[in-house]
Order: C-alpha cells, then structure tokens, then sequence
C-alpha cells in the first residue's frame, strides 16, 4: 500500500521532531554516570555532546550547518571549553581556505571554463560507450583535485544529463532539480551533502522512480555514466589537500596535533599529492574497469547502436560549438586558477625550497594564497578593459562580485567544517579520546597492518551510513591516540583513516557526489549497492597497500619513533 506524499512528510515531520526532542532527554542519564563509565565529569559531558551531535548529524533532524555551532552553546555552559577558544576555531586558517577555494571554483564555474575542459576530454576520448565514460571520468577527475568533489559533480551532471537526453529521446528528461540545486548554492564535503551544501533533500529522491522509466534500453550505459561521475569526482576529490571535507580536516587536526606534540609532520600539498596522487588514479582506473564489467559486459555488444553514437556526438558538437572561441573571462579565469595551483605546489615542494621561506615560520600558509587569489578575482574586470576608449554607460564589473560571492558560497559546509574542528578539540582537551582510546588500547595487541585494516573498515562502513566529514571528525582523534599509545607515528593509522571516509560508494548519503548523482533519477538504491560493495572492497585493498608501501618513504614514519617516544607520556598526561 503506497502512503501518499502528503502523509509520508507529515510522517517524516514527526519522526524528525521526536528525535529532536528525546534525544538530549534520553542522553542526560549519562552525565552523572561519570564515575561508573571510567570518564572525569568534563570529558562526560563532551560526550554528551558528541552523541547528541552524531545522532542530529546521521538523523537530519536539524540542518547540518545548525548542528554544528551546538558547540557554542554546550561547549562553554557544560565546562568543555571556553567560548572564546570555541568561537576562533570557527574561522581557522583551514576555514579561510575553503572559503576562498569557494570563490575560485565559481569563477570557474561562471565563465564556463569547466564545460569546456569536460567537452574537450569527450571530444579527444570518443563516444564509445566504454570512452565516453572515460571522457567523463578523466575531467571530472582532474577538476575535483582542485574544486569540491560536490561542486564538481553539479558541474558535470549538466553535461551528462544532455548525452542521457539524446540517448532516451526523451526531451522532457532533464536535471532540472540539479540545475536548480546549482543555481541556489547548494555545492556543499554530506556530507556535506549538498557539498557544499548539505540540502539535497527527499524533494529531490521523490522523483527518482518517475525519471528512471525513461531510459528504457539505454539503462545500462545511463547508469554507467552517472555512476562514472560520482565515483571519478570522489576518487579526484582524495588527490590533493583541498579536494574533499575530510582532507580539510586532516590538515587541521593533524597540524594541530603537531602542535601539542612539537613535533613537525610535515605536510604539504606536493608531500600529499606524492602519496594520494597515485593511489586516486588507480582507484579510477578500477573504477573505470569494474563499470564496464557490470553495466556493459567484457564480450557483450554495446546498447548504442551507431545510430545512437551519432546522436550524443551530435550533442557533444553541439555542446562545444556553443562555447565558441575562449572568451576573456575564461582565459583570465583559467590564468587565476594555475597561477593558484603554481603558488599552492610552490610553497614548499620540500628540500628544494620553496617562496614560503620569504617568510617567516608559519606565517603564510596555503589559505593566504587562496585569499590573495580571491581578491584578484572579484577586483579584476570580467570584459577587456578599455583605457583610453572606454565605453559610455557601461559599468565596471568583476569576474565574480562581492554580492554573488556571498549569496554563493555554501556556508552550510563552512559550518560543518567548523563545527567538526571545534568538535574535535573538545573531544580531545576533554580527555575523552584518551579515554576511548584506552579502552580501544587492547587491539594494540594486533600486527598493526591488521589495526589499520580494521580502522578502515570501521571508517568505511560508519560513512556509508552518517557522511564522511562527521565520521572522519569523530574518528581521527581517536585513532591518533591509539597511535601515541603505541609510540607510533600518528599518520600511520590517521592517513588510511582520513582516506577511508571519503571511499564509500555504496548509499546516496555516505558523499555529496553519491548523493547528487542519485537525485537525478538514473539509479536505483540497488544499483549503487551492487556497484559500491565491490568498490568497496577494491578501494580499502588499494588504501592497504599504499599504507603499506610508498606512504612510509613520503611521509617518514620512522622519523617520528626516534624523537618522540620521550613525549608520547606527557602528552597522554596532560590531557587527564
């Protein structure tokens, strides 16, 4: 018996305002168990806190972005920190650059700059169905190393969504609900999910069934495609620092920690790449292989007759016809985003030296580089200046106003972000991921390859199911304990952890690109699930063996045992 959509949210309405409700009622009975639980009374009430954060965050019941500043208010009134040391970690250094990392991924996105980098791939790879999907992978790839994963994936479901069209002769079969996603700034790493944006909401779900009967034959390679694009945006979005949410979240906690430890770990954009780099292009190569094994077959003729071949390269031509020659805007654009990336690898490429050494320790870092970038951007003019002819009545405009900047950016992620660094430092001058690491410290028994593949499979299968920066906010605090438990370099077990968050494929919730592609219409549930276990599997095995292998050259494991291990107590100490 189908229950109509009007009961049906009715029914969601209430399921969401009782956990809102009962939740804080039914935690309170922790707080005077302290004693009982093996916690002091401030790292109890941190606790409280995390739970009823974890439960709001994996149940929706408020918007992400809201959940997240519940630390300035509990984190103050309950003793776990003070409201001015909450209050700053909302506006870090790492906040800072991805917000600016926002506004450099919309001029991109306003001056068609990505459309015609996507087109140009399709173009050189072909319109077989095994190439076209590879046309789409590649670019999609290559823009999520330096835009969101989440931004990126809107960005290419557009395009995608044109080919899906001409494939289905089904005129009226579009993404209008994505566009219109696009259009309100809903890009922001549910997890972000709207990554940006973590409102890609049931509205959107509701029309799922309706559009995926009209694919009919063409199923196969529609879902290829889609799946394509989600898979390839969160294998790019791994590569560089700047990607994804959970990389973000690394970098600060990871700095932080060093910090607390004085000890430099060293991490760097080019440091990162060194290691994420390889190992996000063999997850797409993996990718690539296992979709055409499920959707097109090894020996099975394709679905796309030449008929229907001349038809997406009809749209392709199209497509890329309409661009017309590179505009200003593009090119100017284009010049800001690789004078971006030339600044960002530059800094400090290691022995070589880097213009980072002009300063200061510590002083520049990669979010002043994206500020600087971004002023230029909203400065400089979006058509050809006129010096000495200017032309009458026409005023001065940018490539990316202040105003639209604003109106934008996704501050719901900003939010998230935030809110899971301020989490974090609760958790950890708490003392409560000290507690829950010693109560984990009995699998320091294990080999630790065998910990590391149960930290990503743990990581993995919480994200499937609450959203990769939430899982990867809770877990690198306390896998990084156990690591300084057992004198070992903390990377050794954060790294596989942080990477573990973003490799889930299996549901629409565990990553924004999942989720968007999924709201199209294309896929169903089982669909996803069938082509994610797989991937599953396939990803923790690559993020084993890199673990395993190169990651201990690039990130000098061994270096940390031999100055550290006098610490390793004072630290555990201090946090009692």
């Amino acid at each position: 018996m189908k229950i109509p959509s009007g009961k049906m949210d009715c029914l969601k309405s209430y399921k969401r305002s009782l956990i809102l409700v009962l939740t804080p009622l039914l935690l309170v009975p922790l707080l005077p168990l302290y004693k009982e639980i093996g916690l002091t009374q401030r790292a109890c009430n941190c606790l409280y806190m995390l739970l009823l954060m974890a439960v709001y965050w994996c149940t929706e019941s408020l918007p992400l972005g809201l959940t997240a500043l519940i630390p300035l208010a509990l984190a103050p009134t309950m003793g776990i920190l003070e409201a001015a040391t909450v209050s700053k970690i909302y506006f870090k250094d790492i906040i800072v650059l991805m917000f600016a990392s926002m506004i450099v991924a919309l001029a991109i996105q306003q001056s068609g700059l990505h459309r015609r980098i996507a087109l140009t791939f399709i173009k050189i790879f072909g319109i077989k169905p095994q190439f076209l999907m590879l046309g789409f992978m590649v670019p999609t790839w290559l823009l999520s190393m330096w835009i969101s994963n989440t931004a990126t994936s809107l960005m290419m479901v557009s395009i995608l969504n044109c080919v899906i069209t001409k494939l289905s002769e089904q005129e009226t079969f579009n993404l209008s609900v994505m566009q219109d996603s696009n259009q309100n700034g809903s890009s922001g790493d549910k997890q972000s999910s709207s990554v940006e944006d973590a409102d890609i909401e049931s509205s959107q779900q509701s029309q799922h069934h309706e559009k995926s009967e009209s694919l009919n034959r063409f199923e196969p390679t529609a879902k290829c495609l889609s799946l394509a694009v989600c898979y390839s945006a969160t294998c790019g979005g791994v590569a560089t620092l700047t990607g994804t949410g959970t990389n973000l979240i690394f970098y600060d906690m990871i700095t932080d920690l060093g910090e607390k430890l004085n000890y430099n770990f060293n991490i760097t954009l080019l440091r990162w790449m060194g290691f994420a780099l390889p190992l996000s292009a063999i997850l797409l190569l993996v990718c690539w292989i296992w979709l055409q094994v499920l959707f097109l077959g090894i020996r099975r003729s394709t679905d796309m007759t030449p008929e229907d071949q001349a038809k997406v390269s009809q749209v392709i031509n199209t497509e890329y016809a309409t661009l017309g020659k590179l505009s200003w805007m593009e090119g100017v654009t284009l010049g800001h985003f690789l004078v971006l990336v030339i600044l960002w690898l530059a800094r400090d490429p290691g022995k070589a030296g880097g213009w980072g050494q002009l300063f200061p320790k510590k002083f520049v870092t990669d979010g002043t580089t994206a500020v600087f970038v971004m002023f230029s951007i909203c400065l400089f003019p979006k058509y050809p200046p006129r010096l000495f002819f200017p032309k009458k009545g026409k005023p001065f405009e940018s490539l990316i106003s202040w105003k639209t900047a604003l109106s934008s950016v996704s501050w719901n992620v900003i939010l998230l972000l935030g809110g899971g660094l301020a989490l974090a430092e609760c958790v950890y001058k708490s003392g409560l991921s000290e507690a829950i690491g010693v109560s984990l410290y009995s699998i320091s028994g294990l080999p630790p390859a065998a910990i590391v593949l149960i930290i990503c499979i743990a990581t993995a299968s919480l994200t499937e199911f609450a959203g990769n920066i939430v899982i990867a906010t809770l877990m690198i605090p306390i896998v990084g304990d156990i690591a300084i438990r057992m004198s070992m370099n903390p990377l050794y077990f954060i790294i596989p952890c942080c990477i573990a968050a973003s490799f889930a494929f299996m549901l629409p919730v565990a990553t924004p690109p999942n989720a968007i592609v999924y709201s199209s219409g294309v896929l169903k549930i089982s669909d996803m699930i069938k082509a994610g276990a797989v991937l599953n599997i396939l990803s923790l095995a690559a993020v084993m063996l890199a673990t395993m292998t190169w990651a201990p050259h690039i990130f000098r494991y061994n270096n940390y045992n031999a100055s550290m291990i006098s610490l390793s107590e004072t630290v555990s100490n201090s946090t009692l």
